[in-house]
């Protein structure tokens, strides 16, 4: 099969567990683009977030960013997909979070609102090289649709009980997925990477069957299982391995370079 289009999430996939980019990833990804392949990132990350990796690799063309919910053109500077959150279901969220002690991450605009600074809120900047901004009770502040909100919990038993809690009060009218191990992430219904993946193959003229994604966790489970060829990280979760049609070695094993190699013989 000749592959065209390779989609790879960032974190714990194509990054190490320094939130870097492996050497080996950026040789194995320059010389892929060079050959005419095409790679995109599709990440939960916000866009400002992931553009210093796509601007490290080089990589032209659209960035699948806040899990599909936004889609930019880095080459041309224009967004290409914008879906975000129902304004009303939104604020109804954040009331709940707000009235269970949550610790809520607001995007607007590609800026990023907390309502303190806290444990929570520098662990999320450290991990995503972002600043937060502090804007004092989020349902308060909040005042149009935001492209994505995020819970930050460390307390397993708490994530757990706010996850199944909020899936099966608003399960209908959002997607919720998770990520990293203390992140719950409430998109737009019907947004996923996926369908962001689907939507941007179609609009390059590939096919389903000549589509690579590679990814590491349940918010890549669309993208792995829609695609031709669906690779799950070795330190993903078992049931999302199970998805997939193969696995590579882990993130902190430069996996995608050793995928890359594999596949296309660089």
């Amino acid at each position: 099969m000749a592959y065209k289009l390779l989609v790879l999430d960032l974190d714990d996939t194509l990054l190490d567990s320094e939130q870097r980019l492996p050497e080996q990833n950026v040789i194995s990804i320059k010389k892929l683009s060079k050959s005419g392949v095409r790679v995109v990132i599709a990440t939960g990350r916000m866009f400002i977030s992931a553009l210093p990796y796509v601007k490290e690799l080089e990589l032209k063309g659209p960035i699948i960013t806040y899990n599909g919910a936004f889609v930019k053109d880095v080459t041309l500077d224009k967004v290409i997909y914008h879906q975000p959150m129902d304004y009303k279901i939104a604020l109804k969220i954040i009331k709940d979070m707000e009235d269970e002690g949550l610790h809520i991450n607001l995007y607007q605009d590609d800026q990023l609102y907390v309502a303190e600074e806290n444990d929570r809120s520098k662990y999320y900047e450290r991990t995503a090289g972002v600043k937060v901004e502090t804007v004092g009770k989020i349902s308060d502040f909040i005042a149009k649709p935001p492209t994505k909100v995020l819970i930050v919990e460390k307390d397993q038993a708490k994530k757990e009980k706010a996850l199944r809690y909020f899936r099966e009060k608003y399960g209908e009218y959002i997607e919720i997925t998770e990520s990293k191990d203390y992140y719950i992430e409430f998109m737009a219904r019907g947004v996923s990477k996926g369908k962001a993946v689907e939507r941007l193959a179609g609009q390059l003229g590939i096919e389903r069957s000549e589509v690579i994604a590679v990814g590491d966790n349940w918010n890549d489970l669309e993208m792995i299982e829609w695609a031709g060829l669906g690779v799950a990280m070795e330190n993903a979760p078992a049931a999302v391995k199970e998805k997939a049609d193969c696995i590579t070695l882990p993130h902190y094993q430069a996996g995608v370079s050793h995928l890359i190699k594999e596949i296309f013989a660089i």
